[in-house]
């Protein structure tokens, strides 16, 4: 569990260290949506999945902060403090999340990068106290709204 603790650990340091995109975004609108395969740590099992991830534009310094794991739902407040998912012009978004997970309290982070318009790489650790928690790294298609 360990060596994926600094997996995960590696992951956010590199995204975070990345040197800002030299594309001029102007004043163009980030995607409404972004979706995208991702692979899963669960600590907690000690076990990795494939997923898919589903994540919004991110136009809000507050976000909502949402999951289902081992069947039960965690639901939270993301503050993105960094950035947000929306600013295409930004080096890097995220920030830290408190949230409400199997009747207790937990913390955790989320960080990520475009790497294009389109394009986003996240990474992501969720745990409590009596939860080892869950880490994931995924990449996101941006998609608009057909209406």
């Amino acid at each position: 569990m360990k060596s994926r603790m600094i997996v995960v650990l590696a992951v956010v340091t590199a995204i975070s260290a990345m040197p800002a995109l030299a594309v001029d975004w102007g004043k163009e609108k980030a995607p409404d949506f972004y979706i995208g395969p991702g692979i899963e740590f669960d600590l907690e099992n000690d076990d990795t999945n494939l997923t898919i991830s589903f994540a919004g534009a991110g136009k809000g310094t507050i976000a909502p902060d949402l999951g289902l794991y081992d069947d039960k739902l965690l639901v939270g407040a993301r503050y993105m403090f960094l950035g947000r998912r929306a600013d295409l012009e930004a080096d890097v978004y995220g920030g830290p999340t408190v949230f409400w997970y199997d009747d207790h309290i937990g913390g955790g982070v989320i960080i990520g990068k475009h790497l294009s318009r389109r394009v986003i790489l996240e990474a992501s650790y969720r745990a409590t106290g009596d939860w080892d928690g869950e880490a994931d790294l995924s990449v996101g298609y941006g998609l608009d709204w057909p209406w």
